[in-house]
C-alpha cells in the first residue's frame, strides 16, 4: 500500500530527529525517535538505517548489522549501507566480507573517494600492499580534481599565493592529510594556516559538547594570529546561533558571505535564522541562493518548503518537499 505523503514527511521528520540525537550522543532518545517511526510504518529503510549508525555508535556490532542488512535487503544499491557493513567487518577483521561490502558500494558509487580509501585500507591489512596502492590513488585522483587542491598535493613542487593556500587547507580530503602534511613541513606559511584549522576544530568540539565559552576562547586564539579567516566567521555564527544571540549570528555569517559569496551552507545559516525572525524574504533569498550554490542538499529544499508554508505559498511548499525527498531517496 502507498504511503501518504504526509505520513512519509512524518517519518523523515522523526528520521531527521534521530540522526540529529545521535550527533548530540542522546543514543537513548534517538532509538525513541527511530521506534516512534516503525510505529508508525514498521517497513521503513531509511530508519534501519539510522538504527545501524546508532548501534554502530554503541558498540553493538552485531544490532548494527542486523539494521543495515535490514535497510539492504530492501534497498540493495545502497551505497553508504554497504560500505557501512563494510567498516564493521573490517572492526571485527572479517577482512573477505568486508571487501565483498565495499567492493559492492563502489560498484554502486564508483566516485566516492572514501569507499576506495577505506579498501585501501582492508588491502594494507592482509598484506596486499599493490591493491592498497590502487585504490588510495583512485581515492586521491577522485579527491584532488580541484586544482588548488592538486597543487597543493604536488608537496611544495609549486609555492602557492596565500589565498590558495587557504582554499586548499580548507578542501583538503582527509585521505591526501599525509600528503599535505609533508607540504607543510615545506612552507612556514602553511603551517600557520594549519594551526588556524587546528584551533577552529578544536572550536567545533567545544561547540559540540556545549562548552560555548571555551568554544569563543578558541575562535578568538584564532583571530588574534589572523584576523582575516572566513570559515572562524562560520564558526562563530554557528556558536551565537546556539546562545540564541541571533543579531551576533547574523553579523559573523554575514562576514563569512563577504568573503566567500559562494557558501551554500552559510547562506543556508542565514536563512534559518531569518525564519526564526518571521523575515520571510530574506530567509527565502538566502535559501535560494544557498540551493542556487549546492543544488543537492535536501536539507535546503525542506526548510525553503517550511518557510512556504508560513506564508500559504502551499504549491512551492509541496514542490520543495518533493525534491528533498526525491534527493533523500
Amino acid at each position: 500500500m502507498k504511503m501518504k505523503k504526509q505520513e512519509e514527511n512524518s517519518l523523515y521528520e522523526l528520521n531527521k530527529t534521530a540522526e540529529i540525537y545521535l550527533i548530540q550522543g542522546k543514543l537513548e532518545e534517538a532509538i525513541a525517535a527511530c521506534n516512534q517511526a516503525l510505529e508508525i510504518v514498521p517497513d521503513f529503510p531509511p530508519i534501519y538505517k539510522t538504527l545501524g549508525n546508532i548501534f554502530q555508535k554503541i558498540g553493538e556490532i552485531d544490532k548494527a548489522k542486523e539494521w543495515y542488512l535490514k535497510a539492504i535487503n530492501q534497498q540493495p544499491e545502497w551505497a553508504e549501507v554497504h560500505a557501512n557493513l563494510g567498516s564493521l567487518y573490517a572492526q571485527e577483521q572479517q577482512w573477505q566480507l568486508a571487501i565483498k561490502y565495499y567492493q559492492k558500494a563502489i560498484s554502486i558509487k564508483p566516485n566516492v573517494p572514501g569507499f576506495y580509501h577505506n579498501l585501501g585500507k582492508i588491502w594494507q591489512q592482509i598484506g596486499k600492499i599493490e591493491l592498497a596502492r590502487d585504490c588510495q590513488e583512485q581515492a586521491l585522483s577522485l579527491e584532488t580534481q580541484t586544482p588548488r587542491v592538486s597543487e597543493c598535493l604536488k608537496a611544495g613542487k609549486n609555492l602557492l599565493e596565500n589565498r590558495e593556500i587557504e582554499s586548499a587547507i580548507e578542501l583538503t580530503p582527509p585521505s591526501a592529510k599525509p600528503d599535505f602534511q609533508s607540504t607543510i613541513k615545506l612552507h612556514p606559511s602553511l603551517q600557520q594556516k594549519n594551526s588556524l584549522y587546528e584551533l577552529k576544530k578544536k572550536a567545533e568540539l567545544y561547540l559540540t559538547q556545549g562548552k560555548l565559552e571555551e568554544a569563543i576562547l578558541a575562535c578568538n586564539q584564532v583571530l588574534e594570529i589572523e584576523p582575516n579567516f572566513p570559515p572562524i566567521y562560520k564558526t562563530l555564527g554557528n556558536i551565537f546561533h546556539k546562545m540564541g544571540e541571533i543579531d551576533k549570528a547574523k553579523e559573523w555569517y554575514l562576514k563569512a558571505i563577504n568573503k566567500q559569496p559562494e557558501w551554500a551552507e552559510v547562506n543556508a545559516n542565514l536563512g534559518s535564522l531569518y525564519a526564526q525572525e518571521k523575515q520571510w524574504q530574506l530567509a527565502i533569498k538566502s535559501y535560494q541562493e544557498a540551493i542556487g550554490i549546492k543544488p543537492n542538499v535536501p536539507s535546503f529544499y525542506r526548510n525553503l518548503g517550511k518557510i512556504w508554508q508560513q506564508i500559504g505559498k502551499k504549491e512551492l511548499a509541496r514542490d520543495c518537499q518533493e525534491q528533498a525527498l526525491s534527493l533523500e531517496a
